[in-house]
């Protein structure tokens, strides 16, 4: 009888202390991720005149035309054939997006032109993003800030094995390249391929 009180009595000390265990960990992320906004919010601060520069200087300048968009667009990405293409598809925006896949292997990917009234407002959370720091990990996955040809950009993985980053390009465009059923590796030689430099 006593072995079955001391049994049941550690059973209760066992599930005591991973509850604890538990809550010191759910209370030890929620405190690093209010750092971690106080510290974006910093840094946006910090930030504010520059980024303002960036909206007027945006506003004046014309976004690419369809026919600057189709001489850019890569016909194949990681030898990936195009499969599906639109340019401007948002009226007032100068914009693309395509995809590229073989079998179950896919990208996307999607260019938002920050030039003109409407583009330099399209961009903002783009431009906003650029300024933060990123570092969260959860049962989906993870988000980090990386840099990616020099520019810095938000990486999330999936636990799917889904990949995606986000970066506001040379000040002026908004970049999402997704990946299906590739490496994490595959997103530095989408970029390099991609030649974001000659949209300028």
């Amino acid at each position: 009888m006593k072995t079955i009180k001391y049994i049941i009595l550690l059973l209760g000390l066992l599930l005591l202390s991973n509850s604890c265990r538990e809550k010191t960990k759910k209370v030890a992320n929620e405190i690093e991720n209010a750092t971690q906004i106080v510290k974006n919010a910093k840094n946006i601060s910090e930030e504010a005149s520059a980024i303002q520069k960036n909206i007027k200087d945006l506003r004046k300048k014309e976004y690419l035309t369809k026919e600057q968009w189709e001489s850019w667009l890569p016909e194949k990405l990681l030898n990936m054939p195009m499969t599906f293409s639109q340019i401007n598809f948002m009226p007032g925006l100068g914009s693309c997006g395509a995809s590229y896949n073989v079998g179950n292997k896919r990208i996307k990917v999607m260019i938002i032109d920050g030039a003109g009234e409407k583009g330099a407002g399209g961009v903002g959370p783009y431009r906003m993003s650029s300024k933060m720091e990123y570092d969260e990990e959860g049962g989906w996955g993870t988000t980090k800030t990386i840099e990616i040809d020099g520019h810095r950009a938000k990486l999330s993985s999936l636990k799917s094995g889904k990949y995606s980053i986000s970066m506001f390009y040379n000040e002026r465009f908004a970049v999402d390249i997704e990946t299906h059923e590739l490496e994490r590796e595959a997103l530095e030689q989408i970029v390099e391929e991609l030649k974001l430099n000659k949209l300028l």
